[in-house]
């Protein structure tokens, strides 16, 4: 089975925007490369509109990312230009975020049905 990862990200609400930018331009292109060298089966970054959490200044996001396995995953995680976008990205959060992962126990999608 494939794992699955995800990251809740805590961002500062006047720096969501700064966020989101520096993302596309640093983060979107690695994976747009592991997708296509299939190291990523999926990613998405999606902003929370609803939920249980809320704070007040916070605007929350959701990471998820799909790959075959932990090679994968540490394939990324080790990139010297995750790291760098990495360290920027941390200066937007007033706190850590929340990261989850493992094996996929069930999947649909609209390939599969």
């Amino acid at each position: 089975m494939t794992q699955a990862n995800v990251i809740v990200l805590s961002i500062r609400e006047e720096q969501a925007e700064e966020f989101e930018r520096l993302f596309e331009a640093e983060e979107l292109p690695i994976w747009h490369e592991y997708a296509g060298a299939g190291t990523f089966l999926t990613a998405r970054l999606a902003r929370v509109e609803f939920g249980s959490e809320k704070k007040d200044g916070v605007r929350f996001y959701s990471l998820f990312v799909e790959v075959r396995g932990m090679t994968e995953h540490s394939a990324h995680d080790d990139d010297p230009r995750f790291a760098e976008f990495l360290a920027k990205a941390r200066l937007f959060q007033p706190e850590p975020p929340l990261v989850f992962g493992g094996e996929t126990v069930f999947a649909v999608d609209a390939a599969s049905g």
